[in-house]
């Protein structure tokens, strides 16, 4: 009996010794489509082919409240095929106000919600095999939200995935988690839109509050990092608007600007800029975040997992943000260590 006991001691020793390191190899690297008309420039192409991307996830419309009616709206115009060997995941953004209406019926919307993804594939020969769904459910909304996802399933027999923020991980108790294959950690948009200096794409301080809960996560996960940049103006301190897509470059080359610290410039200059109105006095930060945030954020999602995703998604993939990085930076991203 001994000898029994020892063998399969030793056995399973070796067996262990052999389980590969979670955090060795590579996970696969995805981008991001969130514009209206999907067009790519050279950039695009380019940085797709070298980092050999096989998938975008791209928005194909948002679901929002008309008339008091949730309806499906502006969907994605494509000017070009889609090269071969890219593979197409719809994401569908829905608005919380429509998952917060207490008469809505999920069964009709979910067969708009399906029928508008058929049209738009039927009428671009598309062929897919998976959706996602973008909503930043509430205590509230989850029920709704969550009804709509299964209503969905009986639909189609797509694979589905949802977008998970931070805070429905750490209180996954309490906001639920949605029946999906996966979901995806949108790990950015960690802090409030303001004039001061802190970063409202990315918080590290903020990000430790809540990323020791992933592990315990009972979804699996993959990640989506941000690469995206705006601008945030603000008058007597109170924020004006936001500006997608502007970087400091494009700032620093207006001379209608004048940098005040490290952080603001202050408008010198009264006039039309980015498209929208600038008053002399007014303040802008731009925000964005380092190739060596991105990296931290990769090693401190792996800490805590000590897993290596499936995916890493970037937010969002436009030649101006791409041209903002060296290549190398992305291929590190992929390399779990």
């Amino acid at each position: 009996m001994k000898f029994i006991f020892f063998l399969s001691s030793f056995i399973l020793l070796i067996s262990c010794s052999k389980q590969p390191n979670k955090l060795e190899g590579e996970t696969k690297l995805s981008y991001y489509y969130w514009k209206t008309t999907f067009e790519l420039d050279s950039i695009e192409k380019q940085s797709i082919q070298e980092l050999n991307v096989t998938k975008l996830y791209m928005r194909y419309f948002d679901v929002v409240m008309q008339n008091d009616v949730a309806i499906p709206i502006s969907p994605i115009l494509f000017k070009e095929k889609v090269s071969e060997g890219i593979s197409i995941v719809p994401v569908v953004y829905i608005k919380n106000e429509v998952m917060l209406r207490n008469n809505i019926n999920l069964q009709a919307l979910a067969q708009k919600i399906v029928h508008f993804i058929k049209q738009v594939n039927e009428r671009n020969a598309l062929s897919i095999t998976e959706v996602q769904f973008d909503c930043d459910w509430s205590l509230q909304s989850r029920e709704n939200f969550f009804t709509l996802i299964e209503e969905i399933k009986k639909i189609e027999q797509w694979k589905v995935s949802s977008t998970i923020r931070l805070h429905q991980i750490k209180y996954a108790e309490k906001t639920g988690i949605p029946n999906v294959d996966h979901g995806v950690l949108m790990y950015y948009n960690m802090g409030s839109i303001a004039a001061d200096s802190l970063n409202s794409i990315y918080d590290r301080n903020i990000a430790n509050k809540y990323i020791a809960y992933i592990k315990g996560y009972p979804l699996r996960l993959n990640y989506a990092l941000p690469i995206y940049s705006w601008l945030i103006q603000s008058r007597k301190g109170k924020v004006v608007r936001m500006i997608s897509r502007i970087r400091l470059e494009d700032v620093s080359a207006n001379d209608a600007f004048k940098l005040v610290n490290a952080k603001q410039f202050e408008v010198v200059k009264t006039g039309d800029y980015f498209g929208q109105f600038f008053r002399q006095g007014d303040l802008i930060k731009i925000e964005s975040i380092t190739s060596e945030q991105l990296l931290e954020m990769k090693k401190d999602l792996l800490k805590v997992s000590n897993a290596c995703p499936n995916e890493i998604i970037l937010y969002d993939l436009n030649s101006k943000n791409i041209n903002s990085y060296e290549k190398e930076v992305f291929k590190e991203l992929i390399t779990c260590k």
